[in-house]
């Protein structure tokens, strides 16, 4: 078993021990992997940018900002298919990232109940993260990169938020429409204004 598959099934446990992988799943939706690697990709490029520019050296805080923020676009990219309006691709938007917020675009109700798991999803990304830490040398040795590591976690939150959403019951919950938004918005450093210096 490789390092990332490790990673993965660190996530995968805590999410099964908590009953997350249990939930029936009521939609069937396609993968999509080339749209999600996308939006995890610029995520990950602005996300180290911004890092790097800002010397934010809270690798931790800054990745399970991200990692809340991956889990709710997850969850919305999967209501799309669910109400038959999926996204032409997923939008990025650095400033909701940081807040951990991917929800913004789904209906009240539905983010309550995404929300609900937040306990769950601060304790997968602790379990997936502390693979990270230590010798660099390991990571090394494994021929792969912190960056590779990242994107496995974030990953692994899209997916849960897109099983999560598959759960839910669109029968009871009136019209759904999305208020979402496929253009990116990213980390601007000529007008960043430091307030997520912490």
């Amino acid at each position: 078993m490789d390092f990332l598959e490790t990673i993965t099934l660190k996530g995968l446990a805590v999410a099964k021990q908590n009953g997350l992988l249990d939930l029936p799943e009521i939609y069937q939706i396609p993968f999509e992997e080339e749209k999600t690697k996308e939006f995890i990709q610029i995520q990950i490029t602005d996300l180290f940018e911004f890092s790097t520019f800002e010397q934010f050296f809270s690798h931790e805080n800054l990745f399970l900002r991200a990692f809340n923020y991956s889990y709710g676009k997850g969850f919305e990219f999967a209501l799309s298919f669910m109400i038959a309006e999926p996204l032409d691709r997923i939008g990025y938007n650095f400033d909701e990232c940081m807040n951990g917020n991917g929800l913004s675009a789904v209906p009240k109700n539905f983010a309550e109940i995404a929300q609900s798991h937040q306990y769950i999803l601060s304790e997968m990304f602790s379990e997936m993260f502390e693979m990270t830490k230590g010798s660099q040398s390991n990571l090394i040795n494994a021929g792969i990169t912190f960056e590779d590591c990242v994107k496995k976690i974030l990953n692994g939150a899209f997916f849960l938020g897109r099983r999560i959403a598959t759960s839910c019951d669109l029968q009871n919950g009136g019209a759904i429409h999305l208020n979402s938004d496929t253009t990116d918005i990213k980390y601007d450093y000529d007008n960043y204004d430091q307030r997520y210096d912490i």
